[in-house]
């Protein structure tokens, strides 16, 4: 099927967005909320709405901290699928995937963007769904299972 081993990072684009709207609200809060009496300005740190505020950016920070050091990637092999992170690692080999099934958005056409893909894997009840939009390289991967869905069909 595959002939080489390829790798894509599972993005972190929504972390870094909502904690850069997260600080902006707390900085534009904390600066109209602020007083200007004489010659000097004196923010309102104690007001409860910032430290609301504070819980909802140190929320947002935490979240992306556990991103970058679980370093999620999706690997694939001439054998099989590997959904790896730095601590496990699950694998699922060609073998045991059943059918991939292929579903789009209907925000966007034939690109693959926003597809998420079903994997019927032998002896699992559930399906295990993956959206390509979460990882880099999205057409690339979008692609990469395409090829891999038409080899399954042509073996089967």
């Amino acid at each position: 099927m595959i002939r080489q081993d390829y790798s894509f990072k599972r993005r972190n684009d929504l972390y870094y967005i909502t904690l850069l709207t997260y600080v902006a609200f707390a900085v534009i809060y904390v600066v109209i909320t602020g007083t200007v009496t004489g010659g000097s300005v004196q923010f309102g740190l104690k007001d409860p709405v910032v430290w609301i505020i504070g819980v909802f950016v140190l929320h947002a920070l935490v979240m992306l901290l556990i991103s970058v050091v679980r370093n999620r990637r999706l690997l694939i092999t001439p054998d099989a699928l590997v959904f790896a992170s730095r601590f496990r690692e699950r694998r699922v080999p060609f073998t045991d995937i059943e059918r991939i099934t292929f579903k789009r958005d209907r925000r966007k056409f034939n690109d693959g963007t926003f597809a998420v893909i079903k994997l019927h894997v032998a002896g699992r009840r559930r399906v295990m769904r993956m959206r390509v939009a979460n990882y880099e390289r999205e057409k690339e991967l979008y692609q990469l299972l395409k090829k891999i869905q038409h080899e399954m069909r042509k073996e089967g």
